[in-house]
């Protein structure tokens, strides 16, 4: 039996080579054998750890959801207010890095495929929605201590999420019309709109 430390960077290794599948070829041409290669192991020992593909690629969305946290709770500071909290919020979510354009990518494979496989909107529901929290709480936040005017922060979170979503895809698929340049001077402008003098 493996030490638990192994069995963990194999699954951390095996889901990261996933991940990396799922971006560049997506979810109905990702293959067991793909992954393993990538990751460096045999095919019988992604099966080891994972009974099916359709587990391993719901793995794989919760491990990149967990990443993108990562690189979320490293951009915030306890002490930001939450105007710069939205606004730093904003910027992580910019597809401008190898790693946010990556996960950009696996989460379009996770949106495209519920549409056809009804156990992914659950998975979808789990995590997008503790992403909107995180944008609904720095609303509330700044309409209670002043610094936004904001009537109803539950519309303003939806207004800013679903813009952040339909920019970066435009900034995705290379938009002569939207680059992340442009997406994060947009999104500054939103909430400039709302930020009290």
């Amino acid at each position: 039996m493996a030490r638990p430390s192994a069995v963990a960077e194999r699954r951390h290794e095996i889901l990261d080579a996933t991940c990396q599948v799922l971006s560049e070829r997506g979810f109905r041409e990702l293959r067991i054998a793909d992954v393993a290669k990538i990751a460096g192991y045999s095919t019988g020992t992604v099966h080891y750890y994972f009974d099916s593909k359709e587990e391993l690629v719901r793995e794989a969305f919760r491990f990149q959801y967990e990443q993108s946290v990562g690189r979320r709770e490293r951009d915030l500071d306890p002490g930001d207010d939450p105007v710069a909290r939205l606004r730093k919020l904003a910027d992580g979510y910019l597809p401008s890095s190898a790693a946010t354009i990556r996960s950009w990518r696996v989460w379009l494979e996770l949106w495209v495929s519920a549409l056809g496989d009804a156990s992914l909107p659950a998975i979808n529901n789990h995590y997008y929605g503790d992403w909107r929290q995180a944008v609904l709480d720095a609303a509330e936040a700044g309409k209670d201590q002043g610094l936004l005017n904001i009537k109803d922060p539950v519309a303003f979170a939806d207004a800013y999420v679903g813009m952040l979503d339909g920019l970066a895809i435009q900034v995705l698929i290379h938009s002569e019309h939207m680059t992340a340049d442009r997406m994060r001077a947009t999104c500054k402008a939103f909430i400039d709109n709302f930020v009290t003098m």
